[in-house]
């Protein structure tokens, strides 16, 4: 349906128009002004944001190459494959509470994730290296053992049970402790 407004109605909505004017102009100038602060500030919160992201990619990759160097020696027993790769790190409660703050004390445990095996069985994934390997022309091939020896095994325990003890968070729940207070 179509309305057509007469004369008077034109006239009173030209006049309310006019008086509207000033108060529709300071309105769009200030809706201009929120949009140019809201992509300053978008532009800001990228850039930090960015700021971050490299901070903690630099902080990472320091990281990795303290793991890297840690996990060579574990490369060249296993064929390719880290301790990520083969251990699982486990947070158990410990059965006890701290006096001090009466929270659960947790224990480190390093578990093989592939107790029978040193590389992994079939149909999980292989590292990089070995799928790299697998692509070029002459790959090299690596047998492993089918079991490991009883003596590596009990050394593996070992060395597992020497680090949960050396473990300066072993036994803190969520880092609550302080484990450096007494010192």
């Amino acid at each position: 349906m179509e309305k057509t407004f007469s004369k008077i109605e034109i006239s009173v909505i030209k006049s309310a128009a006019k008086s509207a004017a000033p108060f529709v102009a300071k309105k769009q100038k200030l809706e201009a002004e929120i949009k140019e602060v809201e992509e300053k500030v978008a532009e800001q919160i990228k850039k930090r944001a960015q700021e971050r992201i490299e901070k903690l990619e630099a902080e990472k990759a320091n990281y990795q190459s303290i793991i890297d160097s840690l996990n060579e020696s574990v490369k060249k027993i296993t064929g390719g494959y880290t301790t990520e790769d083969l251990i699982e790190i486990k947070k158990e409660p410990s059965g006890s509470t701290d006096p001090k703050t009466g929270k659960e004390i947790f224990k480190t445990v390093y578990a093989l994730k592939y107790p029978e095996t040193v590389i992994p069985t079939e149909g999980t994934a292989a590292p990089a290296e070995e799928a790299e390997g697998a692509q070029n022309d002459n790959p090299q091939e690596e047998t492993a053992p089918e079991e490991m020896p009883e003596e590596l095994q009990q050394e593996a325990v070992e060395v597992a049970e020497e680090a949960a003890e050396a473990d300066p968070f072993a036994g803190v729940a969520g880092g609550d402790a302080d484990p450096f207070a007494g010192q």
